[in-house]
């Protein structure tokens, strides 16, 4: 993420709208452990990057909606199999049972324990699926 220029809060967050489509800051943190002033700065750093983009929210008029431009939509597939091979390198050596342990320790170390299960953000529903190459794209 250093040569991307993206500080890891901005990659939380360019995973997330990539995750869960378009998008507001408050559905993001309540289904991650991204603190919600954190989630907000980290949306202006990423639209000023050009990786993101806010419009108005037909359901709420005060929220805004964000949402992956192209050039994030590029920077998130030339980072993704980068990380996911980093993610790979550490789960791949835990059995089912151990890395529901992992987890359950990263999300209490985050102070995410207990956060609120993905249900679906402004369009249709999303699942805990891993994100496929071409996925992203096709929800820009």
């Amino acid at each position: 993420m250093q040569t991307e220029n993206l500080a890891v809060l901005e990659w939380q967050l360019l995973f997330s709208i990539a995750r869960f489509g378009s998008c507001h800051v408050a559905f993001v943190t309540k289904h991650t452990s991204i603190d919600p002033a954190h989630g907000s700065r980290a949306a202006s750093a990423l639209e000023k990057k050009g990786l993101i983009a806010r419009s108005e929210d037909a359901g709420n008029k005060r929220r805004k909606l964000m949402s992956l431009t192209p050039l994030g939509v590029e920077t998130f597939e030339r980072i993704w199999p980068k990380a996911r091979q980093v993610t790979s390198h550490l789960t791949d050596r835990l059995n089912p049972d151990d890395f529901a342990e992992f987890k359950r320790l990263l999300d209490l170390l985050n102070g995410g324990v207990g956060l609120a299960p993905v249900t679906g953000a402004t369009q249709g529903q999303h699942d805990h699926t891993p994100i496929e190459m071409g996925e992203v794209a096709a929800q820009a």
